[in-house]
């Protein structure tokens, strides 16, 4: 450091006051045992989105997940195509009605209906015993 430095920080130093009376939180010790009460995990996700996948894979992933759902007993399940362009329906969007009247879905399956103006489809499925 420099003779400048110095003098600098020696003026510093004079400035300082020591705290007085100061106040600090005291950490508090933890518990021999903590308890943590979370709420129970969902192991599936009730939404599927199919954005940007081809056909075909849109419907692998639908028909794994529909069956996944099924056979957990979920109730409803929401799956979003997306509504295409104003020239040109989307692709997804078009044939997710073929892929749902199914006949081993369509069993299962209680309501189908649009939400978002057409861009994702709510589907209730049977209450299974």
């Amino acid at each position: 450091m420099s003779d400048n430095e110095l003098s600098l920080w020696e003026a510093l130093k004079k400035t300082l006051k020591p705290l007085k009376k100061t106040r600090f939180a005291q950490p508090t010790p933890f518990p021999k045992r903590l308890r943590v009460h979370a709420p129970p995990a969902r192991e599936l996700l009730d939404i599927l989105d199919l954005h940007g996948l081809t056909v075909q894979e849109a419907y692998r992933t639908f028909h794994q997940f529909m069956v996944l759902h099924i056979r957990n007993r979920s109730r409803v399940i929401t799956i979003i195509t997306g509504k295409g362009t104003k020239e040109k329906e989307g692709l997804i969007h078009h044939e997710i009605m073929n892929w749902i009247e199914d006949k081993n879905l369509q069993s299962k399956i209680t309501q189908v209906r649009w939400l978002n103006g057409g861009g994702a489809l709510e589907i209730r499925l049977k209450k299974q015993k």
